[in-house]
């Protein structure tokens, strides 16, 4: 039987509407020897989604970070679910090895079977459109050692994990920093999302993919103060490069277009002078 799911990497992801995300967690006890914890021992604490939309007037931008408060587990699952809605392509950086596992685990151990929002997004093929791990993409399916973020977003000079580390999540939950928790995840799914644009702009060979995105991204971000935590995001290289270049596509789509109705224009002239009524 032939399989539904295509057999080699398709790498064609839509970035007309996408959800980026990312979790911190907890663990009980860190193993003695320093390493990562396994996976299953992890309790997610914050989850943070990015939603990017192309509409017909431009780039729309929503940012929700969802706590995990003790004794409210169920509310914090089904928050994620409805953030993760169908049509939409989720990215992330690893969820394919940790979020996205550590989320379904977690809903599973909260019996909240219906959940189909973090379901379908959770069982996404590895080589489907529904789902961008990457450190699949950046690493070529395992053809080289997988990148951290940090490392990538080291080399694409953008910012990432410049105050706060993984490492410190546990401590400031246990003393209450939550806050803390909160801008650090949502700083992290901003640089996934600068990375996604850089890698799907090199996918398609459009550098228009990253560069007017990342322009109105840059745009939303410095038009709330409270989204002052992002604004390195909106000063770092990459915004910088790519807002002129937004610039001078929207003014040559906006010629083109009007070269176009000059063109129907004439042509409709033409055929109105040339027609013989008898």
């Amino acid at each position: 039987m032939r399989s539904f799911y295509p057999q080699r990497p398709s790498d064609e992801h839509s970035g007309d509407h996408v959800v980026v995300l990312d979790i911190e967690s907890i663990v009980e006890t860190d193993p003695e020897d320093g390493s990562f914890p396994k996976w299953p021992l992890h309790r997610p604490v914050v989850a943070s989604f990015l939603t990017a939309r192309l509409l017909k007037g431009g780039y729309d931008f929503r940012l929700d970070s969802i706590v995990c408060h003790p004794g409210r587990e169920s509310e914090f699952y089904e928050a994620v679910d409805k953030s993760m809605p169908g049509g939409a392509t989720t990215i992330g950086f690893n969820t394919r090895g940790y979020d996205l596992p550590v989320l379904q685990l977690g809903a599973i151990a909260e019996r909240r079977f219906g959940l189909e929002g973090l379901s379908r997004h959770a069982r996404a093929h590895r080589f489907g459109r529904d789902h961008c791990d990457l450190a699949e993409m950046y690493s070529l399916y395992g053809g080289t050692k997988r990148p951290s973020l940090a490392e990538i977003c080291d080399r694409l000079q953008i910012p990432c994990k410049t105050s706060t580390h993984g490492s410190d999540v546990g401590d400031l939950w246990r003393s209450g920093q939550v806050d803390a928790i909160t801008r650090y995840c949502e700083e992290d799914v901003a640089a996934t999302y600068l990375a996604w644009l850089a890698w799907h702009a090199w996918r398609h060979s459009d550098e228009t993919l990253m560069s007017r995105p990342l322009a109105a991204f840059a745009q939303w971000i410095e038009a709330s103060a409270e989204r002052k935590h992002l604004l390195p995001f909106a000063t770092c290289p990459n915004a910088a490069w790519a807002r002129p270049r937004a610039v001078a596509s929207d003014v040559a789509a906006a010629l083109k277009r009007a070269e176009h109705r000059v063109r129907l224009a004439t042509d409709e002239r033409a055929f109105g002078g040339n027609h013989d009524p008898f």
